[in-house]
Order: structure tokens, then sequence, then C-alpha cells
């Protein structure tokens, strides 16, 4: 989830696809910009989203976006909030999970 602490324009998501590739470039190179990621879902009202990436590049986007602090002239911070080798996994929080 990428917070913005003033407010600032929200990017939609080929922007935001973008962004992410750009803090890729930024720290790791072309190598790291030609990482294959995915943006499988984005909100643009909770700037969320899901990111798909194979497992040897995680640390890699990991990093990438929890070091890039700017996104126009402005701070931004990414939280990462769930990883998954399962998709399945992401769609619910199991500590919520209320049982009958």
């Amino acid at each position: 989830r990428r917070e913005l602490p003033d407010g600032g324009a929200r990017p939609n998501a080929v922007q935001f696809k973008q962004l992410v590739v750009t803090a890729l470039r930024d720290l790791h190179g072309e190598v790291g910009a030609a990482l294959p990621v995915d943006v499988l879902t984005y909100e643009e009202k909770t700037l969320s989203a899901i990111l798909r990436v194979i497992s040897s590049g995680l640390v890699k986007l990991w990093s990438a976006l929890t070091l890039l602090g700017f996104y126009q002239n402005r701070r931004c911070a990414f939280r990462v909030l769930q990883t998954s080798p399962f998709l399945l996994a992401l769609s619910g929080n199991s500590r919520e999970l209320v049982l009958d």
C-alpha cells in the first residue's frame, strides 16, 4: 500500500506501474527495471495494490519500494501488508477469520 502523508496526487494504475518500474530502476539499474512485475489489482481510492513477481525478485522489489521516498516531489512511502507464494492466501487474512 502506498501512503501519501500530505495528501498529494493519486496515481492511476498506469502511473502506479510506472512508479514501481522507476523505483526498481533507481535502486537496481536496468536489470531491476527489467524484473517482470505485474499489477494484478490496484485501488486508486486506498492506494492499495496486489503485485505479482517471481520469488527470486521479491527482495529487489521490496527493497526498491521501501527505499522510494518521493513521488512527484512529494514524500511518500510504501507499506508491504502481506506476501505469499499463493494468490489465494492474499484474498483474506487468517487472523481475522471468524469460526462458528
